[in-house]
């Protein structure tokens, strides 16, 4: 049987030389495998310590470029977490940690705006990167291909 890692799962490739140079994708599925340290079962439900990445919500987005990256709109990661009920944006990406309130980190990257995300519970974050096998974009299609 062939073993499968996630921590040595591949990046996608990228489908344009001038690709934004990142790793948000694997950084924000990483973060939320770290807190959760997940397992599937066998009818592909998560168990084990689930209860720490509860709340937690993978998202993938088009947001506007900012920066060298300024009126170009590309593909991103983060996560969200309800911090004593309010939204908190959590970017990992580049060996940063930003925490910022969801309606300001949306508002900066036009988010809401673009209207084009997807959001993923830790449980499907766990199937799609088994079906992909990479750390996403999974669904995700953004207005410049980037």
């Amino acid at each position: 049987m062939t073993r499968f890692s996630l921590t040595e799962m591949p990046r996608k490739k990228s489908r344009k030389a001038s690709t934004p140079k990142g790793d948000c994708y694997e950084a924000a599925g990483k973060f939320i495998l770290n807190l959760s340290l997940l397992h599937m079962d066998e009818e592909g439900e998560v168990a084990g310590s689930e209860a720490k990445a509860e709340g937690l919500i993978l998202v993938h987005a088009e947001v506007r470029g900012q920066g060298p990256m300024e009126g170009v709109n590309f593909g991103h990661a983060f996560v969200v977490e309800q911090v004593a009920g309010i939204e908190i944006v959590i970017d990992k990406s580049n060996g940063r940690d930003i925490r910022l309130p969801k309606p300001f980190y949306y508002m900066i990257g036009g988010i809401e705006d673009i209207g084009n995300y997807h959001e993923y519970t830790p449980t499907e974050m766990f199937r799609n990167m088994l079906k992909y096998k990479h750390w996403g974009p999974w669904d995700l299609k953004t207005s410049s291909g980037l």
